[in-house]
């Protein structure tokens, strides 16, 4: 099996992983669900097949795997929903000319599938596994449950009710942008957060043990996303003094205080959201994003693309001034409208924006949201400077 997968699951709960294969298999059992393909010419193993291509669907963990038959492809897209106590869905669509045979393993699976298969012929397969006709431009879904059967039980789902595949990437498309919305970042960005998101309690405590400035981070993006501000509380408080004790100069630590700041103004922590923005005045810089990541876990590096994303386009300097733009414009960017929208700048403001390109000049479009006053300077044009709550400005691009 591939090395390469992806991790599936529910909001805080990383219950399996599909690999770069399409193969899935859940924490909670032995086995991982393989399946074959019968199509005109032969069984087609989709892990010894040089034809697959895969994507997570806008950058969430909901899989997509296509395998090359005769004719097209026969499409596998994999994810889990909360629905019937947590069920993995992996659903089939034949985009082939022709009709093909899918065989899956059945033993405590459920299945859309009108009667229960017959055992494959002419492949080795597991014994439980049962092999189902799949007509043209037709689909067929099959779920397990999260939680192995104890005793050989097996819970039967009701597999035409469970969410489909739309519903399931709007619900985390949603929640990502519940943050922010960045145009021209859109799937990195979803794929960062999503990882945030599945993140489980003990690898978000062990993300405070070893990088405090990137968990005070994660914890913030996930009540930006709508976690309740008050279940890391005690955490992000011990962090951010062990921070603001070691006068850092981390990438990434000024956004961290602002971060805790927020938090503890959301839950209503108002003299412990007075200290720590007492402590992040002091410290207050753009931030940076780090330069190599690669080193640190999934986990830390999903944290530090996200915020890099945001910071890249809005830094706060101090309470009451925000650079847009600290680092310049990428050339990848230049020519490129883009916007973003929910950027924070600090504890109490955030800006959205918008870039319409003239020539080699950037029109610039703003809205700030919160109190009155926040001072918005930019990375690209030294001239440009305004106190103005929204508005428009030229920025002059340098060569």
């Amino acid at each position: 099996m591939s090395d390469a997968v992806t991790r599936v699951g529910l909001r805080g709960d990383p219950c399996g992983f599909v690999d770069a294969t399409g193969v899935a298999r859940l924490d909670s059992y032995r086995e991982p669900f393989a399946w074959q393909v019968a199509a005109s010419d032969r069984w087609h193993d989709p892990r010894q097949s040089p034809s697959i291509r895969q994507r997570s669907i806008d950058g969430v963990p909901v899989v997509e795997t296509k395998l090359g038959v005769p004719g097209g492809d026969i499409v596998s897209r994999t994810f889990v929903v909360a629905d019937q106590g947590g069920a993995l869905v992996c659903e089939f669509e034949n985009r082939s000319s022709s009709a093909v045979v899918v065989a899956v393993p059945m033993r405590h699976a459920s299945t859309s599938a009108a009667g229960a298969g017959t055992p494959p012929q002419g492949v080795e397969m597991a014994r439980d596994a049962r092999a189902f006709p799949l007509a043209h431009s037709s689909s067929v879904r099959f779920a397990w449950p999260v939680g192995r059967p104890r005793w050989g039980r097996t819970r039967r789902l009701d597999v035409a009710s469970l969410a489909r595949v739309d519903a399931v990437v709007r619900g985390w498309r949603n929640a990502c942008e519940k943050a922010s919305r960045v145009s021209f970042a859109a799937q990195p960005l979803a794929a960062a957060r999503c990882a945030m998101l599945l993140a489980s309690a003990r690898e978000i405590d062990d993300l405070f043990a070893t990088d405090p400035v990137l968990a005070i981070l994660c914890v913030a993006e996930r009540v930006r996303m709508g976690d309740p501000a008050a279940a890391w509380l005690g955490e992000i408080a011990l962090a951010a003094e062990a921070v603001a004790r070691s006068h850092t100069a981390a990438p990434l630590a000024s956004r961290a205080l602002a971060a805790t700041v927020r938090v503890l103004s959301l839950a209503g922590q108002v003299s412990a959201a007075h200290d720590a923005s007492m402590i992040w005045r002091g410290l207050a810089r753009p931030s940076l994003a780090p330069d190599d990541p690669a080193t640190t876990s999934p986990l830390a590096r999903a944290v530090a693309e996200a915020a890099g994303i945001e910071e890249r386009l809005v830094s706060a300097v101090s309470p009451d001034e925000a650079l847009v733009f600290a680092a310049g414009l990428a050339s990848s960017l230049r020519g490129a409208n883009l916007e973003a929208h929910g950027l924070p700048a600090g504890p109490r403001h955030r800006v959205s924006l918008a870039v319409r390109w003239h020539g080699e000049n950037a029109a610039l479009l703003w809205e700030v949201d919160g109190p009155p006053g926040l001072r918005l300077t930019s990375g690209v044009d030294a001239r440009f400077a305004t106190s103005e709550a929204r508005g428009e400005a030229l920025l002059r691009m340098s060569p």
